[in-house]
């Protein structure tokens, strides 16, 4: 979810939130968080954990501070494959564009033991 969601879903309006510096400044944002008092999370009030600055159409940039479960559900995920078998395609699919001999035929294991079970009849074990 992102963090507008979040805060449209709670009915808070970017305007009443605080302005924040264009483009966002990582140093600032630590800043921020590391003040004491700390400040309260704009959805539930709970110490804030995390401060973002996200840019509104309407409101420009404002600071969002959330606690930390807030903070966790607008989280950036990750966007790398999830399983052993998309993350094989995606290297044979670089080893392809790099031109690596074999790039096809890579196998890749889970375990060392796997890879040993999924050897070649004319390769030897160590």
């Amino acid at each position: 979810m992102k963090p507008a969601d979040l805060l449209a879903r709670h009915g808070i309006e970017p305007d009443a939130l605080e302005a924040a510096p264009a483009p966002p400044a990582r140093r600032e944002t630590l800043a921020r968080v590391q003040e004491t008092p700390s400040r309260a999370c704009v959805v539930c009030g709970e110490q804030a954990a995390t401060a973002r600055i996200v840019s509104f159409p309407a409101a420009g940039w404002r600071w969002v501070d959330l606690c930390w479960d807030h903070g966790m559900a607008v989280r950036r995920r990750s966007r790398l494959p999830a399983t052993l078998e998309c993350i094989a395609a995606d290297l044979r699919a670089a080893a392809r564009e790099a031109g690596l001999p074999g790039a096809e035929r890579m196998a890749f294991y889970s375990s060392f033991e796997a890879a040993d079970r999924g050897r070649r009849d004319d390769e030897e074990t160590r």
